[in-house]
């Protein structure tokens, strides 16, 4: 949008509301920094504020480590301090694909759980978790395997919804929709039918990774998500104006000299791209990309040049939020994320529901 032409008045209401909106979005960030300081220190071995700095002190200073020490490092620097980098990165992804999936198919209700993403990425991390338990040496390279099917599930599934959707016209919503329910219906049918055939050990598995967890996340998970991660944010932020075109209409939005075609196949597979990523690593986290755009739809307007960058921040919020529940309500029990995320994010969903019914058509 162009503010040149608008009269001085309003200009300065815009001036204002932008600047409000910026100033939320880093006190959010900065909310995001509080977490990780509490993340850092929650779990079943308390660590307190001094002695965190104490101990990055003293490795930073070449200085020699307890043992005691020396174990409170490890459980600081390798075990909580690359979670809480990937929980930002989950996070923020999920959201932004959230944002991204409700602003295309412009219903405040859609998910990147609507086109099959996560169903197919469960079905095939399923396949090759009850392959693993039959076939023992595949077992040392199991967590890489299990990623690596996850994505390609993820992927796959998109583009058989895609190419279900596709019209001579382009890519129709209402086809993408319909084609997307199928294909969840047959990946937890898939995903029944392994469960129904594998043993103890792997139905224990495939149930704790659908759950979604931070567990066993180290540095070169994080490395690889920040390469791969930090360009689709980019990505993310480049699409706020042609999201905004597409609000007002597909029509409306090509007569304003926008690739429509184009736009909604890179917000597909960059939507797809994204939860696949986040999946294939730590399992299913469900509602993030549903309840977090909402709440920053609520506090920062539907403008896509406020509200995605703000669904970025506010997603890596919830996830350490939900991270630190996850580690500290039971300690030393570990819930999984997934089960937080949906604890709050389902009765999000009835009362958007509730709230919506009023304004809903009967035929």
């Amino acid at each position: 949008m162009y503010t040149d032409s608008l009269p001085v008045t309003l200009q300065a209401v815009l001036a204002q509301r932008q600047k409000k909106y910026e100033r939320g979005i880093w006190l959010t960030a900065g909310l995001g920094l509080l977490l990780v300081v509490v993340g850092l220190q929650a779990g079943s071995v308390a660590q307190s504020s001094t002695e965190m700095f104490q101990l990055v002190l003293q490795k930073f200073t070449s200085q020699d480590l307890t043992h005691q020490q020396t174990i409170h490092w490890y459980i600081f620097s390798e075990l909580r301090a690359p979670r809480m980098v990937m929980a930002i990165f989950v996070g923020a992804l999920l959201a932004m694909s959230g944002c991204a999936m409700q602003g295309l198919v412009r219903n405040p209700l859609a998910d990147p759980g609507l086109i099959g993403i996560s169903a197919g990425a469960a079905a095939a991390a399923a396949t090759t978790l009850a392959l693993i338990n039959h076939y023992p040496e595949l077992e040392l390279a199991g967590q890489y395997l299990i990623a690596a099917s996850a994505f390609i599930g993820a992927l796959l599934a998109v583009w058989i919804v895609l190419l279900v959707a596709k019209t001579p016209m382009g890519t129709a919503i209402s086809s993408l929709i319909l084609a997307g329910v199928a294909v969840n219906a047959l990946a937890t049918t898939h995903i029944g039918a392994i469960s129904y055939m594998a043993n103890d050990d792997a139905l224990r598995q495939i149930t704790y990774w659908t759950m979604g967890s931070l567990g066993g996340i180290n540095w070169q998970k994080v490395l690889f998500v920040g390469a791969v991660g930090v360009p689709a944010i980019g990505v993310f932020l480049h699409l706020r104006k042609a999201l905004n075109m597409l609000a007002l209409g597909e029509n409306e939005a090509q007569c304003m000299g926008l690739a429509v075609t184009k736009y909604k196949r890179l917000t597909l597979w960059l939507v797809a791209f994204s939860v696949a990523l986040a999946t294939a690593l730590c399992g299913i986290i469900g509602f993030v990309g549903l309840v977090v755009p909402h709440i920053a739809r609520s506090l920062f307007g539907a403008d896509h040049r406020y509200l995605m960058p703000a669904c970025g921040v506010l997603g890596a919020v919830l996830m350490l939020l939900a991270d630190i529940i996850s580690r500290a309500l039971f300690p030393p029990l570990e819930i999984p994320i997934g089960i937080v995320t949906s604890a709050v994010g389902a009765p999000f969903f009835l009362y958007l529901l509730a709230k919506g019914k009023g304004q809903s058509s009967y035929v």
